[in-house]
């Protein structure tokens, strides 16, 4: 993306970096304690949303006014939409403050996935003028027709809460342009060190915390190692629902996480070699394809593995539909050749 504000700059990028100022020469100024720059940030957010009220067209289209004095309209603060989640890092627990505007009828994104989204980022500056307090809310960055964003290369409020949302549904228009509908849309308020932090934009200063709306019409799921296993199966463990906001999984503990590491085991043999079905046997029986991770329900009537009917990744006794299973591109201790069933 060409604008002047890149949302995919990754979280904890700049962190570390120093900026320099004259002074008889030039000296290093260390960032800011994370935990100071955050105080005043949640202070600041939640003064905005206690202050302000949304207008929200059929689109999900927002715009934020400051409540007049005297105004009975319904503060950003005590809307039935607001929901907040809690964000572990730097040693603080983050509160995120987000709208939820409409979750979506699709799936689900998780933060390892591609996302398809609109939206429009602003910053807010308080001011007082004539001893009234008031918040300047600037534009930085607009985009109405859908971009893709890697979400483990974004900021990390963007890494958040978009999984809190689920994809819609498009049709085909016949002049070419594509209609999105029942997106997941929302807003999310952002404190500086989920953002930019101290690197900031050229529209966006220095501890700054931002705001985005947004709407998610679609995802792609991804496989970042190339090894056979969509990278959202191998960064938690699928059963447990809560997998997405913890550290990934790193199987043979080599400081790469399995969705970044072709050999997740570290045996020595690479993963979607492992994944892989035996070679047939005889005609019929078996094919070279990979196993899906979670098999479909197992017909007993039947006998052969095919595509039609296909078992999950195995263990290396065979066992390729226990979900606590432990699949054998996992255990160090299985290497081709590999039993069949």
């Amino acid at each position: 993306m060409k604008s002047l504000i890149k949302i995919v700059l990754v979280l904890g990028l700049f962190i570390g970096v120093y900026s320099c100022q004259e002074d008889d020469g030039v000296s290093l100024q260390e960032d800011r304690p994370y935990e100071e720059v955050y105080l005043e940030d949640i202070a600041e957010i939640e003064d905005f949303l206690h202050t302000h009220y949304a207008t929200i067209d059929s689109e999900y289209n927002v715009i934020f006014t400051q409540i007049p004095e005297g105004g009975t309209q319904t503060p950003i603060s005590d809307m039935d939409e607001l929901e907040f989640k809690e964000v572990e890092l730097h040693d603080i627990t983050y509160k995120v403050y987000y709208l939820n505007l409409n979750e979506g009828v699709g799936e689900n994104v998780t933060r390892v996935d591609s996302s398809y989204v609109s939206y429009k980022g602003f910053t807010f500056n308080k001011t007082t003028v004539d001893d009234v307090d008031t918040f300047e809310q600037t534009v930085f960055d607009s985009k109405s027709s859908p971009v893709w964003f890697s979400l483990d290369e974004v900021i990390r409020g963007w890494t958040e809460i978009i999984p809190k949302f689920k994809t819609g549904t498009f049709t085909s228009m016949t002049d070419g342009t594509i209609s999105f509908d029942d997106f997941g849309a929302g807003v999310m308020f952002i404190p500086s060190g989920l953002a930019y932090y101290s690197s900031g934009t050229l529209a966006i200063g220095a501890y700054t915390p931002v705001v985005f709306s947004f709407k998610l019409h679609n995802l792609r799921r991804r496989d970042h190692d190339r090894d056979g296993i969509l990278s959202m199966y191998e960064y938690g463990d699928p059963l447990d629902t809560d997998r997405f906001n913890k550290d990934a999984i790193d199987t043979d503990e080599d400081e790469r996480p399995d969705y970044l590491d072709v050999d997740d085991d570290g045996d020595g043999v690479l993963t979607k070699v492992e994944i892989k079905k035996p070679l047939p046997l005889l005609p019929g029986q078996g094919t070279s394809l990979n196993y899906p991770f979670d098999p479909i329900a197992d017909d007993p009537t039947t006998t052969l593995v095919d595509e039609t009917e296909p078992k999950g990744i195995p263990s290396d006794s065979g066992d390729g539909t226990t979900p606590t299973r432990i699949r054998r591109h996992l255990d160090k201790t299985s290497k081709p050749p590999f039993t069949t069933y």
